[in-house]
């Protein structure tokens, strides 16, 4: 939030704060305490109830009367007459100690009084016809507001969808992502704790790794003897968006090292936990095909988020954060996966916004699904949720990890719904 927001959000509650102080003053003064009026600061004040100030005072009027016993000629005071009535009128004689008043349309002069029947002199006059004036003025100026941004504040406020512009895809991230809804924080961690040293998730890692060039190999063996109408061109397309893929992998991974170069064990406690049960849950769906079922996942994730943090600080710089946003969507699974390993909130929470927007925006489902023919992709997808099982196989001592249960729910659901 902008400062000027939040002195306009402080001057508003200070505002009303003390509306209601004021009422509550009144009341234990003159209903609690019985005494006749409402000693603010030095002034109080009075509804006028009669038409004789008409012209100067209307009838509702609320007048503000600084106390004191001073009264000058032509002065507007408000006094207290013998029968206990406040009037409000003009001063047009002074005779020794008399005061005489006298109310603008009336032709006879009032009964005459003394300084101590003085209540003080009218310095304000507050008609509610202007109040009324000054809301409709108000109201105006909201309904051309809300034409102008009718489309967001019906988005915001009538459907409850979040305040994230739909743009078309382009190869950049929008800044808003990051800035413009406010700060939630994450609950304090709870529940079991499973402790995996990093070294042995690098090593799970680099052994599948190498077992999944082993299998390449193989395969591009086999496709040089069967492939013999070989599309070069389409070959080097893809073996081109393979090395940009493994290149950011790897630069993430050791931002990833650089950001938490003390850490040495990782500690998966139950807000961890959910967030890993989350990214093999996506990594499921993928598996079946399920767009909209993926979307709802994504755009209602089982934790809370976090904004409002320095992007740099976080490690997702402009240029970054730009090459991630170019990137397939199991791509996005792996780094998530790896943040959750490196403890990285934050980084977590930016690359996530940004998986977010894109499942917003593609309303071809070209991000959200993967096609049938792209075995490079399925086989990416099943390697993810092959690294993900084998850390909670050897670690899932107390039973926490649970990615059995969240296997056969996915499956069973797409069977159900076909």
């Amino acid at each position: 939030m902008s400062t000027a927001k939040k002195i306009m959000k402080s001057f508003g509650y200070l505002f009303v704060g003390m509306l209601v102080a004021l009422c509550v003053y009144t009341f234990i003064v003159t209903d609690v305490l019985k005494k006749d009026y409402a000693n603010v600061f030095g002034y109080t004040y009075f509804v006028v109830a009669t038409g004789s100030m008409s012209g100067t005072i209307e009838v509702n009027d609320v007048v503000i009367v600084k106390i004191g016993e001073e009264a000058n000629i032509n002065d507007i005071i408000t006094y207290k007459t013998e029968e206990g009535e406040f009037i409000t009128h003009r001063v047009v004689k002074k005779i020794g100690d008399q005061i005489i008043t006298q109310g603008d349309v009336n032709n006879t002069e009032d009964e005459p009084i003394s300084k101590d029947d003085i209540v003080g002199q009218v310095k304000m006059v507050i008609s509610p016809s202007f109040v009324l004036k000054l809301i409709a003025v108000l109201l105006i100026i909201f309904i051309l507001l809300a034409f102008l941004n009718f489309d967001k504040i019906f988005k915001k406020i009538i459907v409850g969808e979040e305040n994230i512009p739909k743009k078309k895809e382009s190869g950049r991230v929008p800044e808003e992502l990051f800035s413009t809804t406010p700060v939630k924080k994450e609950e304090k961690s709870t529940g079991n704790t499973v402790n995996i040293p990093i070294s042995e998730v690098l090593k799970i890692q680099k052994d599948q790794e190498q077992e999944e060039i082993e299998d390449e190999i193989e395969i591009l063996e086999v496709e040089d003897i069967i492939d013999i109408d070989d599309n070069n061109i389409v070959r080097k397309e893809r073996n081109s968006a393979k090395e940009k893929e493994k290149e950011l992998l790897e630069q993430v991974l050791n931002l990833l090292r650089i950001k938490n170069d003390t850490l040495t064990i990782t500690k998966m406690n139950k807000r961890w936990l959910t967030k890993y049960q989350y990214i093999y849950k996506i990594a499921q769906i993928l598996t079946v095909g399920d767009t909209k079922e993926l979307e709802e996942t994504i755009l209602h994730p089982t934790f809370k988020e976090i904004y409002d943090y320095d992007l740099d600080k976080a490690g997702l710089y402009e240029n970054l954060r730009n090459k991630i946003y170019e990137m397939p969507i199991y791509v996005f699974l792996r780094i998530l996966t790896f943040a959750i390993l490196y403890n990285d909130q934050t980084f977590f929470d930016g690359v996530y916004k940004i998986l977010k927007y894109k499942v917003q925006i593609d309303s071809k489902n070209h991000f959200k699904e993967i096609k049938k023919n792209d075995t490079y992709a399925k086989k990416q997808i099943k390697s993810l949720i092959t690294f993900m099982e084998k850390i909670s196989i050897k670690y899932d001592n107390k039973k926490v990890f649970e990615l059995d249960r969240i296997e056969r729910f996915v499956k069973l659901k797409n069977y159900v719904n076909h």
